[in-house]
């Protein structure tokens, strides 16, 4: 695999509690330099992260129910219309870790 190809499937992200603006900003321009495939940035900054990756390949991918899972259902789906609606390509739905640990795999299906 070429180190191109390599790049074309790295998702670039940074999803610490502390990001600032200047941190995507960050982000993005090194994504953009390295020709990465996307990057993964907290819901709050998706429309920035949008408006830096103007004009480029680069996807933008957020995270929903994030880190845990334990958001409800109909929360999680006010995210992802939320998520869409800010530009968002891809989105990274957490499982509900408990609902896994406990073996209750009807809620995980249908969550």
């Amino acid at each position: 695999m070429s180190r191109k190809q390599l790049h074309n499937l790295i998702d670039h992200t940074i999803l610490k509690a502390d990001t600032k603006l200047e941190d995507i900003k960050k982000l993005c321009a090194e994504a953009k330099a390295s020709s990465f495939y996307a990057v993964c940035v907290p819901p709050y900054f998706v429309q920035d992260a949008c408006k830096f990756l103007q004009k480029s390949k680069v996807k933008v991918a957020t995270v929903i129910g994030f880190p845990l899972g334990y958001s409800t259902t109909p929360a999680k789906a006010a995210e992802i219309h939320k998520a869409i609606g800010d530009g968002a390509d891809e989105l990274d739905v957490v499982v509900n870790i408990s609902a896994v640990k406990s073996g209750d795999w009807n809620y995980v299906e249908n969550d």
